[in-house]
């Protein structure tokens, strides 16, 4: 009788097979499509706008549930 070998996957050794592959190149679709910190709003805005938002959430929640009494 022959023992049948069973071969098992070392989780190690694939995942360095897999990360030592070379990075492919980008192409010009791809470059264009990059935000960079240029293409967003300042952040002065950024944040601002985000307050006022969750300002008027909060309001809005506070007279839903009777905190504030118009």
């Amino acid at each position: 009788m022959q023992s049948k070998e069973i071969k098992t996957e070392n989780t190690s050794d694939y995942m360095k097979c897999k990360n030592s592959r070379e990075p492919e190149p980008m192409t010009q679709v791809q470059k264009n499509r990059v935000i960079t910190s240029q293409d967003l709003p300042d952040k002065r805005l950024r944040y601002g706008l985000t307050l006022v938002v969750l300002t008027a959430l909060l309001f809005t929640a506070a007279i839903y549930y009777g905190i504030i009494n118009p």
